[in-house]
């Protein structure tokens, strides 16, 4: 099966490029989710002919030499950290942080990667997304288990945006790695760890805090615009267990373009589950 498929329901969204609404997303079939704002297809083949698909930085554009009119990204405003501010006796996620890690180093480590507290769901945690200037790109609500830590998926999977929460239909999502905004704290060919989940480089910030962890979100967020502020670091990839091949196979495309990366293949050898993270290896 494919990773991802175009959606094949009647619903349409507003072109990035013609800004019409005529555009189908990408669904990843691991979530019937749609991917984001820029991945899919203009129905408008002659007069726009928009088509990104997913992992690639090309955009294809007809020949109809329609110019590409990309939209900026929408930040938020920074009274919603305050607003939205972390809360243990609210959150999930903040009170099995602090059942299993000392209570010191959990909260200086949830100042450190600035997330916040929803009732969107009860006891939902926002991993918020602030990039390298500080612009807050977007706000990633999830919902854990207080007692074992794992993300809630049943009776649905509890993924949303602090936008589609506050109603922001305009609002152009435009993501970057999460806890970004921490690399103006090191210094330019120092290293630095990424993988997936933000729960993780959370985690792994308290088990090795001599590190800088940062997440890409999600496995497919793992590629060149993601990855573009952190070119002149020294990055280590440590991707979950079934994804080494292909976070390998986009790190060894991005170092010839500059970057030096290396995909540990550490869960890969490792007697763990399939789909394993870091922190099911660490404890």
């Amino acid at each position: 099966m494919y990773k991802f498929r175009l959606d094949k329901s009647s619903k349409k969204f507003k072109c990035p490029s013609c800004q019409k609404k005529t555009f189908v997303k990408f669904i990843d079939n691991e979530t019937n989710h749609y991917l984001n704002e820029t991945d899919g297809r203009c129905d408008r083949e002659c007069k726009c002919g928009y088509f990104k698909k997913p992992n690639d930085s090309e955009v294809i554009v007809s020949n109809s030499n329609t110019p590409l009119n990309v939209r900026d990204p929408s930040y938020h405003d920074k009274k919603l950290l305050s607003h939205f501010k972390h809360n243990r006796y609210q959150n999930n996620f903040i009170n099995y942080l602090l059942n299993q890690f000392d209570n010191e180093d959990v909260y200086r480590a949830l100042s450190k990667y600035v997330i916040g507290s929803t009732n969107y769901w009860d006891g939902a945690t926002i991993f918020w997304q602030i990039d390298e200037s500080n612009n807050i790109r977007g706000g990633k609500i999830m919902n854990y288990d207080c007692i074992t830590g794992k993300r809630v998926k049943k009776p649905f999977n509890h993924i949303s945006w602090i936008h589609k929460q506050l109603k922001m239909n305009d609002f152009n999502l435009n993501q970057c790695l999460f806890g970004l905004c921490n690399t103006s704290s090191i210094t330019k060919g120092d290293t630095i760890c990424v993988v997936e989940s933000e729960k993780t480089a959370i985690i792994m910030s308290l088990k090795l805090p001599g590190f800088m962890w940062l997440a890409t979100g999600s496995k497919t967020c793992f590629k060149e615009s993601m990855l573009n502020p952190v070119k002149e670091y020294n990055i280590i990839a440590y991707p979950d267990k079934t994804e080494y091949q292909a976070w390998n196979k986009t790190a060894s495309l991005l170092n010839k373009k500059g970057f030096n990366i290396h995909c540990s293949d550490l869960l890969e050898i490792t007697d763990v589950e399939q789909g394993a993270d870091l922190v099911d290896f660490m404890i």
